[in-house]
């Protein structure tokens, strides 16, 4: 899918990931962070933790496959929180 795509799904869907917050667009080190970002045409799925900064998860040059991937992480630390917490 594409970023605006996958924007709209974010909206539309309501996914509850607790403490952590999707970013789209750039890299930042903030805690609880799930996030894409592109560089020299590679797109870069990433996340960060609690206090050792970012790490880069994949790189993709294809903008679908990239959020695709984006997306499936996303659900997957929704479906983590929600069997944790419940």
């Amino acid at each position: 899918m594409k970023k605006l795509e996958f924007l709209e799904k974010m909206k539309n869907e309501k996914i509850d990931l607790a403490e952590y917050i999707v970013v789209v667009d750039s890299l930042t080190d903030e805690q609880f962070v799930i996030g894409c970002y592109k560089e020299n045409n590679i797109w870069k799925i990433y996340e960060t933790t609690e206090r050792s900064g970012h790490y880069i998860i994949n790189e993709i040059s294809d903008e679908n496959i990239a959020f695709d991937e984006l997306y499936e992480l996303v659900k997957l630390q929704e479906k983590y929180i929600k069997n944790r917490y419940g």
